[in-house]
């Protein structure tokens, strides 16, 4: 199945595959992402988004120039249907977000369910969020060192997929629904002793 998405999306069966996910604007980090193909032509690069907001976006001109006129190891895929984003996070052999400023992405959590390693800006967000889920840099040569290293050594790459595997996991329904039950058996007891304490 993954070899027959890889050809309709026109991608090589055996060539490491980096995807990004969002919208093309300048805090997505989609110049970074570009240059970083660039530099790294052996890799293929597939950023799925478009322009939400048309010419308003922030960085319209810039990006779409780039989007007119990639590199020919980057594909530009637009806006993806949701149904069609799980077979992409499949075929990628790794998601990569250098955001500079982020809230919380479900694209993050839809790529580790898919057991995709992850590689993202060392945002302070992350840390409390995302623990020891994913693989960090703030430069673009220390994400193209993370990113050859991957595409190079199959045992750091079983350990990025073991990482995304954790966060799948954390943030899996048993487990969320678990600190779920804990919060509010949290909040019931905290209210119960405050009465208590009232009452006397």
């Amino acid at each position: 199945e993954k070899l027959a998405l890889r050809s309709q999306y026109g991608l090589e069966p055996d060539r490491f595959v980096v995807m990004g996910v969002g919208q093309l604007q300048t805090r997505k980090g989609v110049m970074d992402f570009v240059r970083i193909a660039r530099d790294l032509p052996q890799i293929t690069f597939v950023w799925a988004g478009g322009f939400s907001f048309g010419g308003m976006t922030d960085g319209y001109r810039e990006i779409k120039q780039v989007v007119d006129n990639p590199p020919d190891n980057v594909k530009f895929l637009g806006i993806v249907d949701r149904e069609a984003m799980n077979g992409l996070y499949n075929v990628a052999d790794l998601m990569f977000l250098p955001s500079y400023a982020e809230l919380f992405p479900m694209a993050i959590l839809e790529a580790m369910s898919a057991g995709t390693p992850i590689l993202l800006r060392n945002l302070d967000i992350y840390e409390d969020i995302l623990f020891d889920f994913y693989l960090k840099a703030d430069t673009i040569p220390g994400f193209e060192k993370i990113i050859r290293r991957l595409a190079n050594d199959p045992a750091y790459y079983a350990e990025a997929v073991a990482m995304a595997g954790r966060g799948n996991t954390f943030y899996g329904r048993d487990h969320v629904a678990h600190m779920w039950r804990d919060f509010y058996d949290g909040v019931m007891m905290n209210t119960a002793t405050a009465q208590r304490e009232r009452a006397y």
